[in-house]
């Protein structure tokens, strides 16, 4: 969505609202995203340990794996749609207290 200045009062409030609640949603989801690859990692890395003759072959095996690499894909999704959602709602929420100044000099 791009920015609009002229945006009606009321539209403001919502995607206020909206943009806030995906900010905090996708940051949640992101939090938890990342908690999990450890695990993720240690899963794949017992995967290939068992093909690997060393350990140290199976890590590097483990860190260039698909599946890993669409984990770490997919948190970095996840963590730019948090951080555009937050750049939104900060954007609209300057927007909001500008008029409310303006409202204030006005009278």
């Amino acid at each position: 969505m791009s920015f609009n200045r002229a945006i009606l009062h009321d539209r403001l409030l919502n995607v206020l609202r909206d943009y806030s609640r995906d900010a905090i949603e996708s940051r949640q989801v992101g939090r938890r995203l990342r908690d999990l690859l450890p695990r993720r990692l240690r899963e794949i890395h017992r995967k290939h340990r068992e093909l690997a003759r060393s350990s140290g072959a199976a890590e590097r095996m483990a860190l260039t794996d698909a599946d890993y690499l669409s984990h770490i894909e997919e948190i970095a999704n996840v963590t730019h749609s948090a951080l555009e959602a937050r750049v939104q709602y900060e954007t609209h929420m300057m927007l909001f207290e500008a008029r409310r100044t303006l409202r204030r000099f006005v009278r």
